[in-house]
């Protein structure tokens, strides 16, 4: 049964963060109502980041269980789950899971989770399996994928709930949309940065907390249905531009900086290529303006140094968690992919003794 899952009663708290999110409520709450709460200490906070289509009256009249903390503004996905983030820690929870509220969940989707968690301690992210809806056999995220240029991206996109094992495994990070964070972990390593503000912040918690000694795990048997549609709107481009250059800075030495500048800045011609005709030239170059910002990177500096007070482990072995691959959402199966596989490979063979 699900509630033995669970060793020790656990304090939990389920943080969605909320923008004009109003026609997803019903199926998120009403599947969060029916959640297993066996061996659980678990409350419900929303961080509403300044929705203007009534989500906060739909939430109080229709899901009164719910506390709801209202931001006043939209501080982005990472600035509104570190003020749920921050209300949790302050209330000593263990274990804060972080939901997108475009989901609805498996009643045992957080025993689940917390029964991995307590059985690795070094685990400090336990990421759900994350399907799609409505093929909700299909898999959103099987654990995120880095590559070695910075980009993130959906593990296992699309394949066949069926192929992914049951048995828990170890994954280079954990998506944002689904995951168990233990508060030890957090409390060593930090939030996420709000800087990023949107795309990318939890690679970039990701990577901190494996720098700082701990592992992400995915929880086959956690089950969350991610109603998901991979965008082109342009907008998103910025900030996956401007965040995989910021991400990678924050996190890799500077001898690994220098190793994979000469392939940061081809793959900077080959984006602007992209960029051009994909119709979104003007937010790639407007990412590539807002990283000269003189105060970004006092950020990304004073990143640096709480980062390094933390490492306990080297570029080369972080590294090991990196792919050359280029499966993304929107360009699996494309000719791009197949072109640069065993480019990206040889590169990535070649470069990663190397690094520091």
């Amino acid at each position: 049964m699900a509630h033995d899952l669970v060793s020790h009663r656990a304090r939990v708290v389920v943080v969605v963060v909320t923008w004009n999110a109003e026609p997803h409520l019903d199926a998120c709450f009403s599947s969060l109502a029916r959640v297993v709460r066996a061996g659980l200490d678990l409350s419900l906070l929303v961080v509403d980041n300044g929705s203007s289509d009534g989500t906060v009256a739909a939430l109080r009249a229709r899901h009164p269980e719910v506390e709801v903390l209202e931001a006043g503004r939209n501080l982005g996905f990472a600035g509104g789950n570190d003020l749920g983030m921050e209300r949790a820690l302050g209330r000593d929870a263990e274990w804060i899971y972080l939901l997108n509220p475009d989901t609805d969940v498996d009643p045992a989707f957080l025993v689940e989770a917390v029964a991995v968690g307590q059985a690795d301690p070094e685990a400090a992210a336990v990421q759900s399996l994350l399907l799609l809806h409505p093929e909700r056999d299909l898999v959103n995220s099987a654990g995120n994928q880095v590559h070695f240029l910075g980009f993130g991206f959906c593990g296992a996109y699309r394949a066949p709930r069926a192929s992914v094992p049951d048995e828990a495994v170890e994954i280079p990070f954990a998506s944002g949309a689904a995951v168990l964070l233990r508060a030890a972990a957090l409390r060593q390593a930090g939030l996420l940065d709000p800087t990023l503000f949107l795309y990318q912040e939890d690679q970039d918690l990701g990577l901190r907390l494996r720098l700082a000694g701990w592992r992400a795990r995915l929880a086959p048997r956690s089950l969350v249905w991610h109603h998901y549609a991979f965008s082109r709107n342009p907008a998103k481009y910025y900030w996956l531009e401007r965040n995989r250059y910021l991400v990678l800075a924050r996190n890799l030495t500077l001898r690994s900086l220098l190793v994979l500048a000469l392939p940061l800045a081809a793959a900077e011609l080959g984006m602007l290529v992209l960029a051009l005709a994909g119709g979104w030239l003007g937010q790639k170059l407007r990412a590539d303006a807002a990283l000269l910002s003189p105060g970004l990177w006092a950020q990304v500096r004073a990143g640096r140094r709480q980062g390094a007070a933390q490492r306990r482990i080297s570029d080369r072995e972080l590294a090991r968690w990196f792919t050359p691959a280029l499966d993304f959402e929107g360009l699996q199966g494309g000719w791009l992919p197949r072109l640069l596989r065993w480019p990206m490979a040889l590169a990535w063979r070649l470069l990663q003794p190397l690094l520091g």
